[in-house]
């Protein structure tokens, strides 16, 4: 990877570890001299790496007026998960053929963890980062499927896309939809486990739409 391809990247590393945070809130207007100083980052690799986070959509430069943080609208969200949807159902497609017995049992092993977790078992501070690892792993196992690291890229920038919303509109989670979440995801599993891959499919788009539910739900 050249040099400029590297700093691209770790400003929006940063950039993103900036929005996690809070030290960047969605909407917020700052200068390039106050995002110099947020993220460590001089002058010439903070306009490389503007070029980039305003190709992604996730800043707008106002001239006169300075760097604007996109707050995710109801377009946003919509959008991310519209190209979430058409990887993840391609990906799943293949991932169908070629997924193992041990993959699905592993992962209603752990869903069924996670449940017992959010049961109680655990302080759910112990339990949520539990339950979003493993949401995230779920996700990026059916897309790496394709072994293709461009689409593999883009599905992790809209995963983070996704993630910002939810800090955004999503205040608090509950365990009630965590709880869902599981189920939506072992109905993929249960599928995948009798071969029924477009059932699966249905289900992925299922989750999807209950996800999404889930976003504005608070």
């Amino acid at each position: 990877m050249a040099d400029d391809d590297r700093q691209n990247h770790e400003g929006y590393r940063r950039f993103r570890e900036a929005l996690q945070s809070g030290r960047l809130e969605a909407g917020m207007v700052v200068t390039q001299n106050e995002l110099c100083d947020l993220l460590g980052l001089s002058l010439s690799p903070l306009r490389e790496t503007l070029v980039l986070l305003e190709e992604f959509g996730l800043v707008e430069i106002k001239p006169r007026t300075g760097i604007r943080i996109v707050y995710p609208e109801v377009a946003f969200i919509r959008e991310n998960y519209q190209f979430r949807i058409m990887i993840e159902t391609y990906a799943l497609r293949t991932f169908g053929e070629t997924v193992t017995p041990e993959w699905l049992a592993g992962m209603r092993s752990r869903h069924e963890e996670c449940r017992r977790e959010l049961g109680g078992a655990v302080p759910f501070e112990e339990a949520l980062p539990h339950m979003t690892a493993l949401d995230r792993k779920l996700h990026r196992d059916i897309v790496e499927a394709l072994d293709n690291r461009a689409i593999l890229e883009t599905h992790a920038r809209l995963q983070d896309n996704i993630g910002m919303a939810k800090r955004v509109h999503q205040r608090s989670v509950f365990r009630g939809q965590l709880l869902d979440t599981i189920d939506e995801h072992l109905s993929v599993v249960e599928a995948l486990e009798r071969g029924d891959v477009e059932g699966a499919v249905a289900s992925l788009a299922a989750h999807f739409r209950g996800a999404t539910h889930r976003v504005f739900a608070i």
